[in-house]
């Protein structure tokens, strides 16, 4: 009898456990894919990840959602980004040094689906059932970029006034302008298009740079090569952009000036 009275007393409890949610239910929607690694491996890294963002290039680490840690030293690295739905502008690969902080703009790689270069391949999440798969990447490890004290440094000028939709302003230095791709590019950090001249200062990598310029970004349109507003030039009436050569890693070159001129195209 007293058998049956304690599983009386505990069958209601067993009933509201079972119907208690034991948790959330964990994330399934995200991007994932393969990133290929190509040329070799600098000895100072320290780690690589891959990023998306929702706005490109990104503005501050709110527009990134970042993978976990890549498999380094390899020829290639399968990753999973596991977030919410979501549109993203761009999906990259992020080079870190050893002893130095992560660099948004340290990028080694892009997604691009397409033989567009300079276009990033946007990725839309639709739901949270949904993992984007082959979102694959192909890493130049040659472009990483080590921490330096080569600086290239001048002002930026507007010619008129902002346009609407224009939003930041990021100086770019080239190493061709002969189909360039965004890999081919050193960025610095977004300025918001709000002035109408300003200072900016760019750590390079030692090299000769034929061109030295400045792309504005527009609201709710993706990065191209009509986003090049200006490049530098000694001359006004040059026809091409003036090579900016840095022979070492401490150069500092000053005086390199660039006009922002909206209705500037790219040769």
């Amino acid at each position: 009898m007293l058998k049956k009275l304690i599983l009386l007393c505990f069958f209601p409890l067993l009933i509201f456990f079972c119907d208690v949610p034991t948790g959330l239910k964990p994330t399934q929607s995200g991007i994932a894919g393969t990133v290929f690694f190509k040329n070799e491996w600098p000895k100072q890294t320290d780690e690589v990840m891959v990023v998306a963002a929702t706005v490109f290039p990104p503005t501050s680490l709110e527009d990134i959602i970042m993978s976990e840690p890549l498999d380094t030293f390899v020829d290639s690295a399968n990753y999973v980004i596991w977030t919410n739905p979501e549109a993203f502008a761009a999906v990259g690969v992020v080079w870190k040094e050893k002893e130095q902080p992560w660099e948004v703009t340290n990028i080694i790689g892009i997604y691009f689906p397409t033989d567009d270069k300079f276009t990033p391949g946007s990725v839309t999440i639709p739901d949270r059932n949904t993992l984007v798969d082959s979102i694959n990447i192909e890493a130049d490890l040659s472009v990483a970029r080590r921490k330096v004290d080569s600086v290239i440094e001048g002002t930026l000028t507007l010619t008129d006034e902002w346009w609407d939709g224009a939003e930041y302003v990021l100086v770019i230095a080239a190493k061709t302008i002969l189909n360039p791709g965004l890999l081919d590019l050193t960025f610095g950090f977004p300025m918001e298009a709000n002035f109408d001249t300003t200072t900016y200062s760019l750590p390079v990598q030692p090299g000769t740079y034929v061109a030295i310029g400045a792309i504005v970004t527009e609201k709710g349109q993706p990065i191209g090569t009509e986003s090049i507003k200006g490049f530098y030039k000694k001359k006004a009436s040059d026809r091409l952009p003036t090579i900016v050569k840095i022979p070492t890693d401490t150069t500092r070159i000053s005086n390199i000036d660039i006009t922002i001129d909206y209705d500037f195209r790219f040769p």
